[in-house]
């Protein structure tokens, strides 16, 4: 009496196979976004220079990249360090926006400026500074005078009549201070342009 063989159809082992690594992969995906960490969230606009204080930051769970170390985890206590570069209010605090450094590159200049100020300026905001002399004529043409400016804020007039114009609390690198200084003294036009940023999220 011979003995029936029976052979299971490799269409059908494969086909296991593939939903069980479809499974798997589901399973995966939720379980990895349904993870959260700890990191520090800045309460204000932290600008370059700026020394964190306990209530510039506070921690907040967030779901953060494979690649987390490019933020500074909860663990890490930031009061103290000297921000480095711009964080928004809101955003979480990148490890390369913080460190031990002082804030001597930069030097705080309070600058005149024309009305119709583009609303991309406002505290944070990256700008180039340009100038324009005055001749007999009126102005010669413009030219960036200083790159990469910081913007503080809007300085406000506390006097009894209005300036024209806008004033700005800028930092500016150190070694391009005393051209804008200069540039000032002798009453050259100023316009400020900002640069483009990309937009973070936390």
């Amino acid at each position: 009496m011979a003995t029936r063989r029976t052979w299971m159809d490799p269409r059908l082992v494969i086909g296991v196979v593939l939903v069980l690594a479809s499974l798997g992969g589901v399973w995966l995906v939720v379980d990895q976004s349904a993870r959260s960490e700890q990191a520090w969230s800045a309460t204000r606009t932290l600008l370059p220079g700026d020394t964190i204080a306990a209530g510039d930051v506070a921690p907040v769970d967030v779901r953060l990249p494979q690649s987390s170390s490019l933020y500074l985890p909860a663990g890490t206590d930031p009061v103290g360090m000297v921000v480095a570069s711009t964080v928004g209010e809101g955003e979480v605090l990148p490890t390369r926006a913080v460190g031990e450094s002082s804030a001597a590159e930069r030097a705080a200049v309070v600058i005149d400026v024309g009305e119709g100020l583009p609303t991309a300026v406002r505290a944070g905001a990256h700008v180039d500074v340009w100038t324009a002399a005055p001749t007999a004529e009126g102005f010669a043409a413009p030219a960036v005078l200083v790159d990469d400016a910081i913007v503080v804020g809007v300085v406000e007039d506390e006097g009894i009549i209005a300036a024209a114009g806008v004033r700005l609390e800028l930092l500016v690198p150190r070694d391009a201070t005393g051209a804008l200084l200069e540039a000032l003294s002798n009453e050259h036009a100023v316009s400020v342009v900002p640069l483009a940023q990309p937009v973070a999220s936390p």
